[in-house]
Parts: structure tokens; sequence; C-alpha cells
């Protein structure tokens, strides 16, 4: 009685174990089924990689020379759609501190080329707040912008050097377009700052860091 118990005990430990098998096998074969036919918006084909680029504008306002250091990157489609955000905040200008953050979007023509060029549109939101004493160095005051809030949009075209495959030199001009700022606000009684004062043309130098994604083993 014994030895028949143990072996029922036996067989359906077997069937048991078959039929986890057999489980998994068709949940394999389901997976599989289900992401070849998984709809997507972006085929199987588009590459994404991924792109950050620290530069420097040189601009003026109020008629003094200065620079702004910032950045800018994302998600790079096919080497030639970038879908990000970027950054900014002065550096050198001697009467108005200022900065802004917000998104970018960049259209790459023909990459594979040594020499190729790019057109980019940026939307941001900033700040600008005065200075309480005379800038007297380069990182005076350098993220003591919070003061009056203004908006910009700055269209831009790139001329562009690849210097190997994962950086590439970045030169251009833009145009910055700045709405919203209330030109009475405590912030900037002393520099008297306009939104017509930090509207205008900014000369861009910057390196482009590439980082392409691993694919995946099969």
């Amino acid at each position: 009685m014994k030895t028949k118990t143990t072996n029922q005990k036996l067989n359906l430990t077997k069937g048991i174990l078959v039929m986890i098998v057999i489980l998994l096998a068709l949940s394999a074969e389901i997976s599989g089924q289900e992401q070849d036919s998984t709809k997507t918006l972006f085929g199987s084909n588009v590459k994404v990689s991924e792109i950050w680029t620290p530069e420097v504008k040189i601009n003026s306002i109020q008629g003094y020379a200065g620079t702004l250091i910032g950045f800018y990157g994302g998600a790079v489609f096919n080497q030639s759609v970038l879908l990000g955000i970027s950054g900014g905040l002065n550096l050198s200008h001697p009467r108005v501190n200022y900065g802004y953050f917000g998104a970018l979007g960049q259209y790459i023509y023909k990459p594979a080329n040594l020499w190729h060029c790019s057109g980019q549109l940026l939307l941001a939101y900033g700040t600008t707040k005065d200075y309480e004493d005379p800038k007297s160095g380069l990182l005076d005051n350098f993220w003591n912008i919070s003061g009056a809030s203004f908006f910009l949009i700055e269209p831009g075209i790139n001329l562009e050097l690849n210097l190997s495959k994962r950086l590439t030199l970045v030169t251009g001009i833009s145009y910055r377009y700045v709405t919203g700022l209330d030109e009475n606000n405590e912030n900037v009684q002393i520099s008297n700052v306009t939104n017509r004062d930090l509207s205008g043309f900014n000369f861009n130098i910057g390196l482009k860091f590439k980082k392409e994604k691993k694919p995946k083993m099969k």
C-alpha cells in the first residue's frame, strides 16, 4: 500500500513538472508572437541615440558684450532629429544677470558628412535679477538669477564638423526673441533691462557628445 501511494505521488509530481514545462513553452511562444505583432509609433528601423552638448553663447545686451554658458541634449532619432532640453546661465555680462531653461528641437541635415548643417528652435522660460554689487568675477551671482521672469523663442542655424564618430564641433548663430518681462519689476530697477534689451543675436559654439545605444542581443 505504501509503495502504491509513493508511486502515485511520483507520477503526480512528474505530471505537474510536465505541465509546467508545457505551460512555459506555450507562454514563450505566445510572448514571441505578441512581440512580433506589437504596433509602435516608431518602426523597428528607427535608431535612437543620445546627444549632450555644452555650449557658450556670445551676445550683446545694452551695448555690453557678454557670454552665457549652457547646454542642450536629448534623444536623437536616426541621427537627424533631436528632441530634448536646454538651459543656460549668464557667465560674464557685466550688467545683466539672467538664465533660462526649456525645450529644444533640432534637425540635422546629412549628419554623416564631414561638414553638415542643422537648424533648431528653443522655447524657454527665463529669469533675470540685478547684481547687488558690481560684478568682479566670472562666478559672481552665478546662480542668483531668480527675479523678473520672461519667455523666449530662439531659432538658430549651425555649421557642424564631425571630429570623430562620437564628437562634433558646432558653431552657429541664433536670434533670441524675449517677451513677458515686467520692465517695472523691482528686481531690474538697477539695470532697467527690457524685453528688447534681452532680445538679439547670439553667436554659439559647442561640442556634441554622442552616445549610441548598444543593440540588444537576440
